[in-house]
Parts: structure tokens; sequence; C-alpha cells
């Protein structure tokens, strides 16, 4: 195994990691301040069911990418081919999705997830010759 290819291996699971701890992060936080505001009042009660439902399938579409980024990390460490492109592929959602978000909403932050992107891809692009095993 090659010095790259451990070093891809280490960065999809360290990301993967974070992308989970994001999600998680994400429906704890997102969810008890929807409770306080229905609380106070500022959120209607009978939306509650719907809201925390949205706010947990936000959480879960964050983490699902770093599990899989975690689960391929041992082909990207054999030079997968089929590895490599699902890493990429969710680095790539990650770096447009992040774009389109600025777009949307242009808040500053939404750009680390552009910047968890590349952080996949870039490696992934420039060392692509090192996976050629299927």
């Amino acid at each position: 195994m090659s010095t790259k290819l451990r070093v891809v291996r280490w960065i999809a699971f360290v990301t993967g990691a974070l992308l989970i701890a994001i999600g998680i992060l994400h429906d704890v936080v997102n969810i008890r301040g929807l409770q306080r505001a229905a609380a106070k009042g500022d959120v209607a009660e009978r939306l509650m069911p719907q809201l925390v439902a949205n706010i947990a399938s936000a959480g879960i579409a964050l983490a699902l990418p770093g599990l899989l980024l975690m689960l391929v990390a041992p082909g990207l460490a054999k030079g997968q081919r089929l590895a490599r492109r699902i890493a990429l592929g969710i680095g790539m959602f990650f770096v447009l999705g992040g774009i389109a978000g600025y777009l949307w909403q242009p808040v500053p932050a939404v750009f680390m997830f552009s910047a968890l992107g590349a952080l996949i891809c870039v490696p992934l692009i420039l060392w692509r010759a090192d996976f050629s095993a299927d």
C-alpha cells in the first residue's frame, strides 16, 4: 500500500467521521431549538412532528455519506476504482451542495461543506493513477 493511498484512506475515514458528527450535532441542536421555540409559542405545536421529522432527515442526510466514506476507506487504501468513484461522488456532492447553498442563502459558513468535499476530491483527482485495482 502506497503512502498516497494511506493518506486518501485517512482523509476519507476522518472526513466520514466528521460528517457523521455534524449530522448528529445538527439533529441535537436543531430539535432542541425547535422545542424551545414551540414552548415559547413561536412555532405551532401541531407542526412539531413534521418539523422534527424534517430535521432528523436532514441530519441523517449528512451522516449517511459520512458512513459511506468510512465504509469505502479500506477500498481506497487498496486502490480500488469503485471505492474512488464512490468517494469522488460524495465529495462532488458536498462541493456542489456548498456552492448551491451559498447561492441560495449567502452565508459563508455553508462553504464548509464545499471545503469538506474538496478535501475528499483533490487527492482522489491528483492521485487517480494509483487507483487501478478492481
